[in-house]
């Protein structure tokens, strides 16, 4: 099984350290199986023969990644990392933080391995993250590019730090496109839950990467077939809403999920004095939904309102808008191409031209097929 970039629907990407887990997430619906030992930090890496372990487990079933390790950006010892990992099918290469010069070094002195082993750039959203190497690394003849984490742990009120404290939604979507267009594979982890996955499936990477929300406690702790399978659900029903309903909508019957006065400031206006200053812009949104059924329990069974926040940062993020129309045409196009949703109603309001507000309120529906 190859991973190509954009191939098909997001896939999930477990982290095991052994092959007793890695049977569980072959089972519980995994599309890679990615070994790391959590216990050595963000990229913790396994012996060749904790490999030849898993692989063996795997026996073919789904492609098996390994981390290269937690390493200084030093050409000689990643490479000797590289070679002892060779049997996997992708190798993870962390860009730690250091100098450009020093990352791009590793980055060139791999070329020549790159022709023999799937290499993936691992670019750190809490280290020194720079996209800019993308390019480098698709001459240099890497397989691919992700985003993850290097601390793994909580902030000062008790939150995991994951991936969405440290970038923003509309970067990593940027970050996937540019790597795209580049031919990388792209994937985003980082102390990852259940509720990010529908967030970042509007970035559409390839895979999603996930160790603690796969275990019943922390990321230190054995793999639940469960949770597991919790995730598995949870993809699956964030790519079915991917895909537009073919019936039109006769009613406005169903659920209403909404988000009022998100106030976000942005470059708008038509005006020459309007260019080059924010101002802010107030969003409300209505969505109805097909109806929710009787025992919403999960992630996997609600329409979540941070979509709804999602789509509205990354239609503001784009520049400079001369319209508020624009503004609430395009986020109720991006919003409808969810199969849930039936009908929308999106207010935009420009809150500094003297009166409370001046905008535009616009509803729309699913078009028949």
């Amino acid at each position: 099984m190859r991973v190509r970039p954009g191939s098909g629907p997001m896939k999930l990407l477990a982290s095991v350290r052994d092959a007793a887990e890695a049977r569980i997430v072959v089972e519980g619906g995994a599309d890679i199986v990615d070994l790391k030992d959590p216990d050595k930090g963000a990229l913790g890496a396994v012996s060749p023969q904790v490999l030849a372990e898993v692989i063996a487990a795997v026996g073919g079933e789904r492609p098996v990644s390994a981390v290269a390790g937690d390493l200084p950006m030093e050409s000689e010892a990643v490479l000797s990392a590289v070679d002892g990992l060779k049997a996997a099918h992708f190798v993870k290469v962390g860009l730690f933080p250091a100098t450009r010069a020093a990352r791009l070094a590793v980055v060139e002195a791999l070329a020549p391995a790159a022709r023999q082993t799937r290499l993936v750039a691992v670019l750190f959203a809490d280290g020194a993250f720079d996209p800019t190497l993308l390019p480098d690394l698709a001459k240099a003849g890497f397989a691919g590019a992700m985003i993850d984490t290097i601390g793994k742990g909580r902030g000062d009120d008790g939150r995991p730090r994951g991936l969405l404290a440290h970038l923003a939604l509309p970067e990593l979507a940027a970050f996937v496109e540019e790597a795209r267009a580049l031919g990388l594979m792209t994937g985003l982890a980082g102390s990852l839950e259940a509720p990010d996955v529908s967030r970042l499936s509007a970035a559409a990477p390839d895979y999603l990467g996930f160790r603690g929300a796969l275990t019943a406690g922390g990321r230190a702790d054995p793999v639940s077939l469960a949770a597991v399978r919790g995730l598995r659900r949870i993809l699956d029903q964030a790519q079915d809403a991917a895909r537009p309903a073919a019936a039109s909508i006769a009613s406005q019957d169903g659920d209403l999920v909404f988000v009022r006065d998100m106030v976000v400031p942005m470059e708008i206006g038509a005006y020459g004095h309007e260019r080059g200053r924010r101002q802010d812009v107030r969003f409300g949104v209505e969505a109805r939904i097909e109806p929710l059924g009787a025992d919403p329990r999960g992630m996997a069974d609600i329409y979540s309102y941070d979509i709804i926040m999602d789509a509205v940062r990354l239609v503001t993020a784009r520049g400079h808008v001369e319209l508020v129309e624009t503004l609430a045409v395009d986020l109720a196009e991006r919003l409808l191409c969810d199969g849930r949703v039936r009908a929308v109603t999106v207010r935009v309001e420009k809150l500094a031209l003297g009166p409370g507000a001046v905008g535009i309120e616009i509803e729309r529906r699913r078009a028949a097929s």
